[in-house]
């Protein structure tokens, strides 16, 4: 075993550039493939984090960006008071861009006792009293602060909105830890929004799932010919509508998914091709010595397996240092979706590294280690 290794040590050391331009070739290849899954995972988890089942968004009729729904505060009564109803929390919302983006700066104005409540906020950092005193006062979340640099003490301000941050929080919900919180007539007063008494969403909180399109179909019944009539779906339908165009964008991401491994299976087999033509003596030499097929087979298998594998772990290990220290996420009409690298997810990417580099050896290995040593070192 240890001639082996010794043996594997010194062939990938005999072309050190050519093995290191080879594993540099499929740790770029699974870097790309872990962040375009990462942005997947993410996706999934805010879709179906939360009590998403249990709740249902009111939402302005023939409106589709935050920025133009408008409903009047004075709806929670009534949806309130519906049956099969628990709680209407108002939110108000403001954002830098409907659209996809990634640095999504979205502020939301709410009740802040029942939002902590529903939501499950806790702050890891600051006073919450200090929050709940001060108009101007707003506590961040940690995705968002991460990315920002914010800590408490900090002044933040966008597009004519100044908070001072009191605290940093974390939630049960992802998607809620790239939002900025601050006291609902605080943002309706504010500058550019300046539209005291209107919200711009409701979240409904219902006791029964199964109850949800009856009670969407009452909400939407009971303002139909109000000034500001509503759109009630439940949240799964309403997030799945707004990152349309981020799951289109993740479809097309994919497809340079499929081409990193692509491109580690062609690198690899044009690695291994030139390293076996090179070496048609040095194995006529083995054969000599009593070497049989699996031998030699198993010794390209395994060198082949060693630069993969290092290559891959590196390029996991980079997408992982990056997403830790640089947190990223990609906003569109006010859901923030966190790439999220999970330990499973690289250590897929590397199997799928080392997977798809052994099936790309196996043809010319088993070629090569079958040949006779006659023929193998009579060979130029």
């Amino acid at each position: 075993m240890r001639f082996w290794l010794k043996l594997i040590r010194r062939q990938l050391g005999r072309h050190a550039l050519r093995t290191a331009l080879t594993a540099l070739g499929v740790a770029a290849a699974m870097l790309l493939f872990v962040g375009i899954e990462s942005l997947g995972i993410g996706l999934d988890h805010a879709l179906r984090s939360g009590d998403s089942a249990r709740t249902l968004i009111v939402y302005r009729k023939n409106r589709f960006c935050p920025q133009t729904s408008f409903l009047p505060e004075r709806y929670r009564g009534p949806i309130e008071r519906l049956s099969g109803v628990e709680s209407a929390l108002p939110i108000k919302v403001f954002l830098n861009n409907c659209r996809a983006s990634l640095d999504l700066i979205a502020f939301h104005g709410t009740v802040i006792d029942d939002y902590i409540r529903d939501k499950k906020v806790v702050v890891v950092d600051g006073d919450i009293e200090r929050f709940r005193r001060e108009e101007q006062a707003a506590i961040v979340g940690r995705d968002f602060a991460s990315r920002r640099g914010l800590s408490v003490g900090d002044r933040f301000r966008f597009g004519g909105v100044t908070v001072d941050v009191a605290g940093i929080f974390s939630a049960a919900d992802p998607a809620t830890e790239g939002v900025i919180l601050t006291h609902l007539e605080f943002l309706q007063r504010a500058g550019p929004v300046d539209r005291l008494g209107t919200v711009t969403q409701f979240e409904v909180l219902i006791d029964d799932a199964r109850d949800a399109d009856r009670i969407a179909r009452e909400i939407d019944e009971l303002f139909a010919s109000a000034e500001e009539p509503t759109d009630t779906r439940p949240k799964l339908e309403f997030l799945g509508t707004a990152t349309r165009d981020l799951r289109e964008l993740l479809r097309f991401g994919r497809v340079f998914g499929f081409v990193c491994v692509l491109v580690v299976l062609v690198l690899v087999a044009n690695t291994v091709l030139m390293s076996l033509r090179e070496r048609r003596r040095e194995f006529g030499v083995f054969r000599t010595l009593g070497y049989g097929t699996k031998e030699l087979f198993v010794l390209v298998l395994s060198e082949t397996a060693l630069v993969t594998g290092v290559g891959a772990l590196v390029g996991v290990g980079l997408a992982w240092g990056l997403l830790s220290m640089f947190p990223l996420s990609l906003g569109v009409e006010g859901v923030a979706v966190r790439f999220e690298a999970r330990p499973t997810l690289l250590l897929f990417a590397v199997l799928l590294a080392v997977g798809t580099s052994l099936i790309a050896t196996i043809p010319p290995a088993f070629l090569a280690a079958r040949r006779r040593a006659g023929e193998l070192l009579g060979s130029v």
